[in-house]
């Protein structure tokens, strides 16, 4: 997760008890946001029927529906197709989880990473104290999430482990991360290293390149662009307009800088094409995390694909104005991916939440918003996932915003069935 979230979630510990479940993972989520307190209160009566103490009961399939059954009778409206039932009794609420998918089954995880690289990262040797901050992040958050050692654990094995073995994800795309002034002179997850998740895991993985910035230089940039696609046959790119160089940024609709890069995409055959919008996090200015750079691009380049990461939240709505049901009725080629915004905005902030999805789906159309959740960073996914089977946005909202109901038909394209789309990914 790529913000403070020690200081979003108020009541988020840097600590932890060693494994958590992905129910686990998700309650304390619930639990240390602005409904917290009350969401215990509520619980607690739960897993008093149950006889178990509150830290059992969190860990249990009904722990997780009660947090969100709490939410819905907090906040008056109904957020979570959730039931009685559900939060009452584990073994309910497990039968549930496994008979009341919607269907979505195909599930397409466009934003994951691994975060440890085999140098490590030592202040002063290999790392910066401006590159400290975000691998502290990581580590913290890491370690709140029951991975003991923090960012030492989100290795490729646990990749496999937490994304591909332990929660439904069908496929994982992948991205390593760059910032190479930050890193000793290399990119923090180096992609060479980030290259096994492709290997041990050739038919599930999609893997991206990244670490690109014009201001290293254009050629070489065009060179290591040559390169990811002939010695790793990537799949399309990942980069960040914020970058850790004397300059700071640079936009993707520059003519000097960027084109140059859309031009050999072009010849060599990568066609979609993402970039780190919105979250501001660390070192990295707020500016270049805004995505009305992509308005030209994805003129200028109607045959390549654009993916604003993040959805650009907190800028969602500059993204969305953007869209082909916003203001660009011929564009359909521009589209984002929710990793990290629906985590955050889901557990603390379910209106937001609402809002968010809402405004994606109605202004840049259900079928340019894809399913991401940013792990491991966030731990196991299957929490995020529960979440968004279970998600809707309320009526008054439907009616008041003339936002979509999110019906399995849309949870089905958002999941996994745009992405698919654009990556060529055979489905069920």
């Amino acid at each position: 997760m790529e913000f403070n979230v020690f200081e979003y979630f108020k009541d988020y510990k840097r600590t932890t008890n060693g494994p958590m479940t992905p129910e686990e993972q998700g309650t304390s989520l619930f639990l240390a946001g602005n409904m917290g307190e009350r969401i215990r209160e509520f619980a607690d009566v739960y897993a008093a029927k149950n006889r178990l103490s509150r830290r059992h009961f969190f860990q249990t399939a009904s722990g997780l529906a009660a947090c969100m059954l709490a939410v819905n009778k907090i906040t008056g409206s109904r957020f979570f197709d959730v039931t009685e039932a559900a939060a009452a009794e584990p073994t309910a609420a497990k039968e549930i989880m496994i008979t009341r998918k919607p269907g979505a089954d195909f599930i397409v995880d466009a934003h994951t990473h691994i975060c440890w690289r085999k140098d490590g990262f030592i202040h002063g040797v290999t790392t910066t104290e401006r590159g400290m901050w975000f691998v502290n992040l990581l580590d913290d958050l890491g370690k709140s999430m029951g991975l003991p050692n923090g960012t030492k654990d989100m290795t490729v094995e646990n990749f496999g482990k937490l994304i591909l073995e332990e929660s439904d994800t069908s496929v994982a795309i992948f991205n390593p991360f760059g910032f190479r002034e930050d890193y000793g002179g290399k990119d923090m997850i180096p992609i060479e290293e980030q290259a096994e998740v492709k290997q041990r895991w050739p038919d599930r993985t999609v893997m991206l390149g990244g670490g690109l910035t014009p201001n290293q230089g254009l050629e070489e940039t065009l060179d290591r662009l040559q390169m990811f696609v002939e010695n790793y046959k990537i799949s399309g790119l990942k980069l960040y307009t914020f970058d850790s160089t004397p300059a700071r940024g640079w936009w993707f609709d520059d003519q000097k800088k960027a084109y140059p890069i859309w031009e050999k995409c072009r010849k060599l055959g990568v066609k979609n094409i993402g970039c780190h919008k919105g979250i501001p996090f660390g070192q990295f200015m707020a500016r270049y995390a805004h995505p009305e750079d992509l308005d030209a691009a994805a003129d200028d380049f109607r045959d390549l694909n654009f993916i604003a990461y993040h959805s650009a939240w907190p800028y969602h709505q500059e993204l969305a104005a953007l869209g082909k049901k916003g203001f660009k009725p011929h564009r359909d080629n521009l589209y984002c991916e929710i990793g990290s915004t629906f985590a955050a905005t889901v557990t603390n902030r379910p209106l937001e939440c609402a809002h968010v999805l809402g405004t994606l789906l109605r202004d840049l159309g259900e079928d340019y918003v894809m399913w991401g959740t940013d792990s491991a960073l966030w731990g196991n996914p299957q929490w995020q996932i529960e979440a968004f089977r279970k998600f809707q946005i309320p009526d008054q909202l439907v009616e008041g915003y003339g936002y979509p109901k999110l019906t399995p038909e849309i949870k089905a394209k958002v999941f996994g069935l745009n992405a698919a789309r654009i990556w060529n990914l055979k489905t069920p």
